[in-house]
């Protein structure tokens, strides 16, 4: 199988040396998100609330340019630097996955590039 290389255009830039996702077969594996917003390649400020939407818009960029949905993730890992943010992250994820829900860790973490509250990575199937 050929690994295929994803840089969505309405993407934030990479903020190291990764891609945005990559397709191998019918998979495609995305890096996390954190809340940078693409216009202008800053984190967003803002509550997990706020945070989580904008990772969110970042992860369904990716899908958006590879023509899946949300329906289409088969597992997803949350990041989140306090897991007493976890219902208001969990508010705003349920908005974005409403049916056919992935498989789903939710890990506390120390920290997060650029001090984001929270990163999401998926993997969705074709």
């Amino acid at each position: 199988m050929t690994k295929q290389i994803i840089k969505p255009a309405k993407s934030p830039a990479a903020v190291g040396p990764y891609n945005h996702a990559v397709r191998i077969g019918d998979l495609l594996f995305c890096a996390g998100q954190i809340p940078i917003d693409p216009a202008d390649g800053n984190l967003i400020a803002g509550d997990i609330r706020a945070q989580t939407d904008r990772v969110l818009q970042n992860v369904k960029a990716i899908l958006d340019d590879q023509k899946l949905t949300f329906g289409h993730v088969v597992k997803s890992t949350v990041y989140l630097t306090s897991l007493t943010d976890f219902a208001g992250m969990n508010e705003i994820y349920a908005k974005y996955f409403t049916e056919n829900f992935p498989a789903r860790s939710t890990l506390q973490v120390a920290a997060l590039p650029k001090g984001a509250h929270v990163e999401i990575e998926v993997i969705a199937h074709f």
